[in-house]
């Protein structure tokens, strides 16, 4: 997939182990239980699926809405966390600032996202005309190439829990609210359990209007207890 496909070795997994399940029963036909191992391979097989459909189709609905419902201002700059693809720049597109370069910044990391790597995001904002207003850089989200207050917008999409310890989350939280300018806006896509860490994290650094959402199917990632959920947070003026 060009835009890669988040995680790939979950789906295919989940998947493989559904295919194995059934063609168990297949080969072994009647036994006590063959319906719980038909069961087990049927919810194995929909959870890969339902991963895929998120991971192509749904964060991207996730973001559409929000872009639409909480993006109001005509120009942003931009500053865009564990940009994989840049696939949330290229939906904001029309919205980033034509004076002043965004930026999207990653590790490149491909059990985190498959075919994540710096030259194929630069292919793709090159290929969408938009070298003119975006860069893409190798860079730590715990320790950002940016000066204090330089963007008016962070975003980040699916990238904050891959990063482990919790203490390193909390300096990463830190970070992306020390390159917020005065009255810019947070916003967190995620999933995992760690929404309520990131709200107290923000809460504690002085953020204001913290607001939590959860998603639904176009969120799952397998399943509702592993829901996709949106942590956003604006900071205070002097």
């Amino acid at each position: 997939m060009k835009n890669g496909l988040d995680a790939p070795l979950v789906p295919i997994l989940y998947i493989l182990a559904g295919l194995i399940a059934l063609l168990f029963v297949a080969v072994f036909h009647q036994y006590d239980g063959y319906l719980w191992t038909i069961g087990y391979g049927v919810l194995m097989i929909l959870g890969g699926v339902i991963f895929i459909n998120t991971s192509t189709r749904g964060k991207k609905k996730i973001w559409s809405s929000i872009i639409n419902s909480e993006l109001s201002q005509s120009s942003y700059h931009v500053l865009d966390l564990g940009t994989g693809h840049a696939s949330v720049l290229l939906q904001m597109s029309d919205k980033l600032s034509s004076t002043k370069k965004s930026m999207g910044i990653d590790i490149w990391n491909s059990d985190d996202q498959s075919n994540n790597g710096i030259e194929a995001t630069e292919a793709i904002i090159q290929e969408n005309d938009l070298a003119g207003q975006v860069d893409i850089k190798t860079a730590d989200m715990r320790s950002l190439p940016s000066g204090d207050g330089e963007y008016d917008l962070v975003v980040s999409s699916l990238a904050f829990h891959n990063i482990k310890p919790k203490i390193e989350r909390k300096r990463a939280l830190l970070e992306a609210v020390r390159v917020l300018g005065h009255d810019g806006k947070l916003i967190i896509v995620d999933t995992g359990h760690n929404k309520r860490e990131y709200a107290e994290v923000l809460n504690q650094a002085g953020m204001d209007s913290i607001n939590v959402k959860t998603y639904g199917m176009n969120g799952w990632w397998t399943g509702p207890w592993m829901a996709t959920y949106l942590v956003m947070a604006s900071k205070k003026q002097n």
